[in-house]
């Protein structure tokens, strides 16, 4: 089922970048609406700023999206692909659901490509952020302003509708499952630069940690401690840097991948606190 996916959120241009998706599509050319389809209201969910269909106002259909190259500017937009959310049905590749901490993504009807895109992975560059999302759905760019499209109008022929997990992380309960990583915040450590909440390094017998994005909440948790669970053993630690889930592969960042949205990346007390196998040790499961 194809999704009422065009929503606005802050609208951002981005890079959408995949060599083996320029390659296929180079040859389209120039991209021109078919037609207009007339706009028709109805109970429109404006959870991201929805743009609701119009009675009577004529909307551009879509069958193509432009050529992709290794920087093709595209629009980013909102959008929950969770039950409920403002995405409508289950996404198209899967038939599923997908909570608003998964880093999905759906495509304009061109590139979508009649699912040949289906589960692969697209990087998106913005603002100086890159990440890496799935694509599970079409963005609808013929079909719309009726039920299955939440009377939402077709997407543009350039669009790549985003859940919102780049920004956040699963919400936390007595029992929320997270992976625990190992960090040295010391100076010289793989850790970086200073940590972000007090701008100190922590030697290795501090139980300090950093958090996934989401969780770290621009700085609102800073020096807050937190309890974590695992092999039966209890430790309290302290947060005190964000790991980033968002920037990557740089020198700011010791040239890693983002961090995934479920992080508690700690200092080595910390683990030796929970008594964790030295087999162990660099990842682990937590609760």
């Amino acid at each position: 089922m194809a999704n009422s996916l065009l929503v606005f959120a802050s609208l951002l241009l981005i890079v959408f970048s995949n060599p083996n998706l320029a390659a296929s599509l180079r040859a389209v050319g120039s991209c021109r609406a078919s037609g207009y389809l007339p706009g028709r209201s109805g109970n429109c969910n404006t959870e991201n700023y929805s743009d609701c269909c119009e009675d009577g106002k004529k909307y551009p259909q879509y069958r193509c999206s432009p050529p992709v190259t290794s920087e093709t500017p595209a629009t980013m937009t909102l959008n929950s692909f969770a039950r409920g959310g403002d995405g409508g049905g289950p996404s198209e590749c899967d038939n599923k659901y997908h909570p608003d901490h998964e880093m999905v993504v759906a495509l304009s009807t061109g590139w979508f490509d009649g699912m040949s895109r289906c589960l692969k992975n697209i990087r998106i560059n913005a603002n100086g952020n890159s990440v890496l999302a799935k694509v599970v759905d079409e963005c609808d760019s013929v079909n719309g302003c009726d039920k299955e499209h939440d009377f939402q109008p077709p997407c543009a022929n350039n669009i790549v509708d985003a859940s919102p997990a780049y920004r956040c992380s699963p919400p936390v309960t007595s029992h929320t499952q997270v992976t625990i990583t190992l960090n040295s915040f010391t100076e010289g450590g793989e850790g970086g630069g200073p940590s972000e909440c007090d701008n100190k390094y922590h030697n290795d017998e501090e139980k300090v940690v950093a958090l996934s994005t989401g969780w770290y909440d621009g700085g609102s948790r800073c020096g807050k401690n937190i309890r974590i669970h695992t092999n039966g053993k209890s430790v309290l630690a302290k947060v005190v840097d964000e790991c980033d889930s968002v920037n990557d592969c740089n020198e700011d960042h010791d040239f890693q991948p983002p961090c995934h949205n479920n992080i508690v990346n700690a200092s080595i007390a910390v683990w030796n606190a929970l008594v964790i196998l030295e087999s162990q040790i660099g990842e682990h499961h937590i609760t």
